[in-house]
Formats: structure tokens, C-alpha cells, sequence
């Protein structure tokens, strides 16, 4: 493996909290040395352009004290520039007089013309303006200094930067200005500091900030990890709290609508289910208990019986035989329908859908039916001819049941009505019986497992109270839905609605 996937490798194995302080510490300390970089590249534009605002500040004051129509002197020079590290240098072309805010000699590179230039030039109260106050760089070598730099701003001033033998640098900006009848030549400069001194100041100074600022970012970044991560540390905690035998743990949802809480929600949400679940299997094996133990106490009576009496009875040995047999049938009946559900709790039944008629498997249905129960009145009405793409085992299963449950509930003679009809979309078949009926309160929970609705009313009658159960499970399966209408002693309606087999084009 390479170093950097060994690097990669290692990272992503890291805590979630140091990967994000890391990657916000890396990204903020690439950005600020970035920065750093640029700044440092572009220092001496940036003393440039401060220098020149210095200077453009000064010629400006100058200009603002000729508009006043005061005097010029060295020493109204120097008052007015004081507090600046700005030296001015004005000449008069009237009065061929050159003003200094220092005194002593100015540099070479200030503009004197001769005095003979002062009226030959004759510019005052013409309206064109005097040419450009530009320096000859021919004699500026000749004193030692060289033109770096020669421009000019969109004020109207030329700019220069100068250096000498000694590789000293100045700032010069140089223009004309007129006032009244007045013509002035007014040069402001500034003698640049030492680059390799400014660079390492500079340098040292932004060290100093990069490695505050690095420390803080990391620092920063730790703080935000553990502040991000505070619930997931809670959903870890209460995940350690929770066992089979406690499913009330909740995480609390306060604090702000972000993906966190989202987590929370979906977690607590997962935990609920989880619970609904645990509680529906303990009743499902509490119910199951309850449901075995009714026969195996009822054979195991009988075989008492059969011990002590039925050896010798003949009467007694084949009442006994008679209910071993039919609390037998009762409990294998029992049991493969647990098996059923359990196997379709782990989605471990596989259906084999093919085109089926729903007509054939409702015919097939009602003959079966007027075998077992020949006083019954069973009526099969065919509207239309639905086919489906279904598991034709299945819905002979589901159909069944709600046969059956017509047959018991029915009574002696009961009426009952199978009927196959469809409509643009759906494919649909009924089942409906005369017999007790279903109160408006137990319809929602026929469905559940081992309920039996009215159990007073239902006394006497066999089953286990999964039937239903089951027959949600194949509908549900199927896509489709089952429909309960029923009224207390007017009779029960089971309608399930399939969806057809033809092309979605042809049901719009």
C-alpha cells in the first residue's frame, strides 16, 4: 500500500469528532496561508498604494491653501504638513520662486527651472494647458538616480518611483496647478522603506498571526465537533440503555431543525417500532400459549378419562377418541397457521404469480362450500370476467377464509353471496353472509391476530383467530385492499380489491 492510501486509509479510520476538527483546522490553515501569501506577494503594492494616498493627501492641502489665496512660504509649508512624513516642494512660475517644507537642498530629482524659463513659457491666461512636468532621465543619471516606475494617474499627476546608487527608493508625484492667474508646479515625495526590512517585519508579524490563527481554528473546530456531535453522543448513550426488556428509552428532540435532530427523530422513530413490535410478538406468543393449551388440557383430560374408565366403557373410549381427534385437528390447524405467519413475518413465503381468472377460483369456492354445507344458500353472481396476476394458491387460501367465516357465522340455512365484478382500474370479488354481524368497534381489529370479535355471541363457534390475519397478509401481498362492511344482526361483507391485469395506458 502507498504512503498516501496508507494516509487516507489512516484518516478514515479517525474518530468522526477529529476528522471534522482536522478537516475545518486544514481547510481554515490552507485558506489562511493562502492569504498569507497573497498579501506577502503584494506588500509592495500595497506600501505603494498607501504611499501614494500619503502623498496625493498632501498635494491636496497644498492645492486647498493656494485656492485660499494665502501666502506660500517654506514655513506655511512645513505648518501645514507637519504631521505628515510628506515633504512638498511648490514652485511659482510667476514669481520664479520655489517654496520647501524642509530646508536645506532638495533632492535632484525636484523640478527648478532657470529663471529664464519663468516668462519665456508665457502660459498664464492662455487656456491650453503647459506641457507635462515630466523629468529628463538623461540628467537624473547623471546625479545618481534611475526612473523604476513612470506613469500617470487618472488625477492628471506623473508619478515616478526612484532609486538611487544605494538602491534607496522614492515616491514622486509631480503636476500643474493653477489658480487665478497663478501657475503652479507643486511635487510631493516620500522616501520608500527598505523592502528586505518591510518584507521580514511584515513576515514576522503575519507568522505570529498564521500560528494564532491556525491554534484558534483547530481549537475552533474541536469545539464545533463535540457541539455537532452532542447528539449523536446522546443516541449512543440511550442505544446502551436499551434492552429487549426496556424499549421506553427516548432521545430528546429540543434544539434546532438540522440533520441532528433529524437523526434523533428517526432514531426515537425506529425505537417505537421496535417496541410495537416487541410488544405484538410477546402477545402473539401469549396468545399462541393460550390458544395451545385449551386442546392439550382437552386431550390430555381424555386420555385420563380413557386410563381410568374407557378400557372397559366402550361409550367413554370413543367419546374420548371423538374429541382427541377433533381438539387434534383443531391444534394442526392452529399450528400451520402460526407457521404461516411466522414465515411471512421473516418474508420467507415466496408467491407465484401467474394470470389467474378470478371467476374460476369463485366458482371453484362456491362448489366446495355446498359440499360442506348443503343447507346453506349460496348464490355466485358474475357481473364481469376479471383476470389477475396472482398467485392462484393464495387467493384460493384467502378466499376460503372468508368462505368459512360465511359458513359459521351464517348459522343453519344461512344466506351467503359470492360476487366478481370490476371497473376501469380494479378487479374485485365479495363474500357476504346473513349472520351476526361485526360491531362498529371491533371492525378495526378483526385483523389482529387471535382476536375474536363478541366472544359471548361467538361461543360454541371453532377457530383460531388468525384467519383474518392471514387474509390481510395475501391481499396486502397482492397490492391490494380488503373492504369490511357490517351491521349487528344483519350480517357481515368481505370485499377485496385487486388491481386488473392490463396495461396502465388502458386504465386512463
Amino acid at each position: 500500500m502507498s504512503k498516501k492510501n496508507k494516509l487516507f486509509s489512516g484518516f478514515h479510520h479517525l474518530a468522526i469528532a477529529k476528522r471534522i476538527t482536522l478537516l475545518y483546522g486544514g481547510i481554515f490553515t490552507l485558506s489562511l496561508l493562502f492569504l498569507s501569501f497573497f498579501m506577502l506577494l503584494n506588500i509592495s503594492s500595497m506600501q505603494q498604494s498607501t504611499m501614494r494616498k500619503e502623498l496625493i493627501g498632501a498635494m491636496e492641502e497644498v492645492q486647498q491653501h493656494l485656492d485660499s489665496g494665502k501666502m506660500l512660504s517654506n514655513e506655511v509649508l512645513f505648518a501645514l504638513l507637519e504631521d505628515s512624513y510628506v515633504e512638498v516642494s511648490v514652485f511659482n512660475y510667476d514669481e520664479n520662486m520655489m517654496y520647501n517644507s524642509i530646508p536645506g537642498d532638495m533632492p535632484p530629482f525636484i523640478f527648478h527651472p532657470d529663471s529664464n524659463e519663468q516668462r519665456n513659457h508665457d502660459f498664464i491666461g492662455k487656456k491650453e494647458e503647459p506641457e507635462p512636468p515630466y523629468l529628463q532621465e538623461k540628467e537624473l543619471k547623471d546625479t545618481g538616480f534611475e526612473i523604476r516606475v513612470h506613469r500617470e494617474s487618472q488625477g492628471g499627476n506623473l508619478e515616478y518611483i526612484l532609486e538611487n546608487k544605494t538602491e534607496q527608493q522614492f515616491m514622486l508625484l509631480s503636476t500643474h496647478y493653477q489658480t487665478g492667474e497663478h501657475m503652479y508646479r507643486i511635487q510631493a515625495f516620500h522616501m520608500l522603506p527598505d523592502r528586505s526590512y518591510m518584507i521580514l517585519n511584515f513576515m514576522s508579524k503575519l507568522l505570529i498571526a498564521d500560528v494564532i490563527g491556525i491554534l484558534g481554528a483547530f481549537l475552533i473546530g474541536q469545539y464545533i465537533s463535540r457541539r455537532m456531535l452532542k447528539p449523536m453522543e446522546a443516541i449512543r448513550e440511550a442505544a446502551e440503555r436499551i434492552s429487549i426488556e426496556d424499549l421506553s428509552q427516548r432521545i430528546s428532540t429540543e434544539g434546532p431543525d438540522d440533520e441532528m435532530k433529524e437523526l434523533t427523530v428517526t432514531f426515537n422513530s425506529m425505537i417505537e417500532r421496535l417496541e410495537a413490535s416487541f410488544q405484538k410478538q410477546n402477545q402473539f406468543v401469549s396468545d399462541a400459549s393460550h390458544e395451545l393449551r385449551t386442546p392439550i388440557s382437552v386431550i390430555q383430560g381424555y386420555a385420563n378419562l380413557i386410563n381410568r374408565w374407557g378400557k372397559s366403557d366402550p361409550a367413554v373410549l370413543q367419546e374420548a377418541i371423538d374429541s382427541i381427534l377433533t381438539e387434534t385437528d383443531h391444534m394442526s390447524a392452529l399450528i400451520r397457521q402460526l407457521l404461516f405467519l411466522a414465515k411471512s413475518d421473516q418474508s420467507k413465503l415466496t408467491l407465484q404469480k401467474t394470470q389467474i381468472s378470478l371467476n374460476e377460483v369463485a366458482a371453484e369456492l362456491v362448489r366446495e362450500m355446498e359440499v360442506l354445507d348443503v343447507n346453506a344458500q349460496i348464490t355466485f353472481v358474475e357481473e364481469n370476467d376479471v383476470e389477475l396476476f396472482a398467485d392462484y394458491d393464495m387467493i384460493k387460501q384467502l378466499l376460503w377464509i372468508h368462505g368459512e367465516n360465511a359458513l359459521k357465522y351464517s348459522g343453519e340455512g344461512g344466506k351467503i353471496e359470492v360476487r366478481v365484478w370490476k371497473d376501469k382500474r380494479f378487479g374485485y370479488i365479495s363474500v357476504k353472509d346473513n349472520g351476526a354481524g361485526i360491531s362498529e368497534d371491533d371492525i378495526p381489529k378483526i385483523f389482529d391476530r387471535f382476536y375474536r370479535a363478541d366472544k359471548s355471541r361467538n361461543k360454541g363457534i371453532s377457530g383460531t383467530g388468525l384467519g383474518l390475519a392471514i387474509a390481510r397478509w395475501i391481499v396486502e401481498s397482492h397490492d391490494g385492499e380488503i373492504l369490511v362492511e357490517s351491521k349487528v344482526g344483519e350480517g357481515t361483507k368481505f370485499t377485496n380489491k385487486f388491481r386488473l391485469l392490463v396495461p396502465d395506458e388502458k386504465w386512463k
